[in-house]
């Protein structure tokens, strides 16, 4: 009897609140005051967000080059998407373009009798190119076909190398056939596979079918201003050297961006990009923009005032890399394992990390891939080994006929050269070559110190053309097997290739192994061979693994989801890949 009365007392109480509500809907409805007059409609609020770029880029899709330095990588998905992204809080795949991830339970995935292994993409239908076009399978048929042009360059070969043929079963299924099973085959995000549209492009590939001239098709403004992606946002304005202007897609098939525009800026250099952070010209930056120092600068002044919010994130292992092409190797030297077993015991990589990663003496790498990864038991303490030791290493270089002269500087028995090297890195790790650079004088090594010209960051042919070793970082797992994956970068590939110019068929048919492997057990295998190799090649040499940041300002909604994120080079779901999302509050 009470539960009736107190229900009574909720649908009177309801009754109440629907009479007061059409009472004050009657008195002064929406945009008319009372009286009767209408009311002037207040202009809704343009919403544009700055985000931070370092250098400059060439362009989009398969200009967007390899490297993720500068962040640029990380602003694919704010136009474009893949097949796969990633969960909101989790490094997990999930569908994108794609209804959801195949796998082999559902038949999504299957080997065939002839060893092929068939991926099958059910696709959205309600996604749209940014000009109002439908988005089918058979863009992504296309787009196979382009990618596997090996005359064509496209920055990422991983997945585009191992693909065979695909077909469209209708508009909404995308069938893809690999040469082999891959283990990211059910898991293409954009970089792995950018989607390119048959409406737009399928005339200028026929045009380079029958001419063979790259050029003519690499140069089509349609890599830069007049882009045309699946993203949330589309390029109206192209000035790569200052910035980069996109508007809000309002057929996004996820839902109309929350912000109008968003204005990608170039920064020549970290210090202005952080002095515009201070100031609040730029609401948001990226990994690989902002240094650990800077990065822990700003956190120290943002946090304690409420301005903003520094996201720490382990992403990548810090490492050199020897020049392998013989003709640009200014020491041949370098290309002994035994001279690099002596130039790595030179590096204290503990006190390096301390340095680098602002007190972190924890992150030194003596390993090729981090504590969270999940091989990393195939790969813990195999480059123990070569700890800091600079008696050692001088004695080996003296075993090889290094031996010092009046000045220190190691000489060679054979010839009397000295034993010069170079080290260099971009603008934004340039401060890295310093403290390297000291170890290796200390021993008695000549080094010169270079870096990259922003201007140059992208030019694959000069990040190639490096004399001596070259500073670079990896993402764990799949990403540091780039640094021994073939083919060479050369003037045949456009460049595009390993950079250091590593091409070795033992580490080739370790990786193919690797990234055949469906299974953990297999993949934990093929990881521990990778490693021993690296060990006891020394192909290049890890000194500490890096701790990126993101940042938002106050009052932007960016980022939140950032536990789901990864950097911008890794097979799918970076740090954009909810920019529909992002608000000004």
């Amino acid at each position: 009897m009470r539960r009736h009365r107190h229900c009574r007392w909720a649908i009177a109480a309801f009754a109440v609140t629907l009479v007061l509500g059409g009472c004050a809907g009657a008195s002064s409805p929406a945009g008319v005051q009372q009286g009767g007059q209408a009311a002037p409609e207040q202009p809704r609020r343009t919403k544009t967000i700055v985000f931070a770029v370092t250098g400059t880029v060439e362009g989009v899709g398969m200009l967007s080059g390899t490297t993720t330095t500068g962040g640029w990588a990380t602003a694919n998905e704010i136009h474009s998407n893949g097949l796969i992204t990633s969960e909101p809080n989790a490094q997990k795949p999930i569908g994108r373009l794609a209804e959801r991830v195949p796998t082999v339970d559902d038949g999504g995935v299957s080997l065939l009798p002839d060893g092929r292994m068939r991926v099958v993409y059910n696709l959205r239908r309600d996604a749209s190119w940014q000009d109002g076009t439908p988005f089918t399978a058979h863009d992504l048929v296309f787009t196979q076909r382009i990618y596997t042009e090996r005359t064509l360059p496209y920055p990422t070969l991983d997945a585009v190398s191992l693909m065979d043929t695909s077909e469209a079963s209708d508009d909404s299924t995308f069938v893809l056939y690999f040469k082999k099973p891959y283990y990211l085959g059910a898991s293409l995000g954009v970089r792995l596979f950018w989607p390119l549209p048959r409406h737009i492009l399928e005339a200028p590939y026929q045009e380079y079918v029958q001419s063979r001239n790259a050029e003519d098709f690499m140069t089509l403004p349609y890599w830069s201003a007049q882009f045309v992606g699946l993203g949330p946002f589309r390029i109206t304005s192209w000035d790569p050297g200052t910035e980069v202007l996109l508007q809000a897609y309002d057929a996004y098939f996820l839902g109309r961006p929350k912000a109008d525009f968003v204005r990608i800026r170039f920064f020549s250099d970290q210090q202005t990009l952080l002095s515009n952070l201070l100031a609040g010209a730029v609401d948001l930056y990226p990994e690989t923009t902002v240094n650990a120092e800077l990065s822990e600068q700003l956190r120290q002044r943002w946090e304690p005032s409420g301005a903003g919010t520094v996201y720490i994130k382990e992403i990548a292992i810090r490492f050199i890399g020897p020049q392998w092409r013989a003709s640009l190797q200014m020491e041949p030297a370098n290309l002994d394992p035994r001279v690099r077993a002596a130039l790595y015991h030179a590096l204290d990589r503990e006190t390096l990390a301390e340095a680098m990663m602002v007190g972190h003496r924890e992150m030194a790498a003596y390993a090729i891939l981090p504590p969270q990864d999940p091989n990393f038991e195939a790969a813990r303490d195999a480059l123990r080994p070569y700890s800091y030791d600079p008696d050692r290493a001088r004695t080996l270089l003296r075993d090889l006929g290094w031996m010092a002269g009046p000045d220190g500087v190691l000489r060679h028995s054979s010839d009397g050269r000295r034993f010069r090297n170079a080290m260099i890195a971009t603008i934004d790790t340039a401060r890295e070559i310093p403290p390297f650079a000291d170890y290796w004088r200390r021993i008695g090594l000549e080094v010169e110190e270079q870096t990259v010209p922003a201007s140059q960051t992208r030019n694959l042919e000069f990040r190639a053309s490096f004399p001596g070793w070259a500073f670079s970082a990896k993402s764990p797992g799949d990403g540091i097997l780039g640094q021994l994956e073939g083919p060479a970068a050369s003037p045949q590939t456009r460049w595009v290739g390993n950079r250091d110019g590593y091409d070795d068929p033992r580490a080739q048919a370790l990786i193919e192994r690797y990234r055949a492997s469906l299974s953990p057990r297999d993949q934990f295998a093929a990881m521990k061979e990778i490693s021993d190799l690296v060990a006891t090649e020394l192909l290049f040499l890890p000194a500490y693994r890096t701790a990126d940041s993101v940042g938002v300002r106050s009052g932007i909604k960016a980022y939140d989801d950032h536990m789901g994120g990864t950097i911008g080079g890794n097979p799918f779901g970076g740090y954009a890949r909810n920019s529909h999302l992002w608000d000004i509050l």
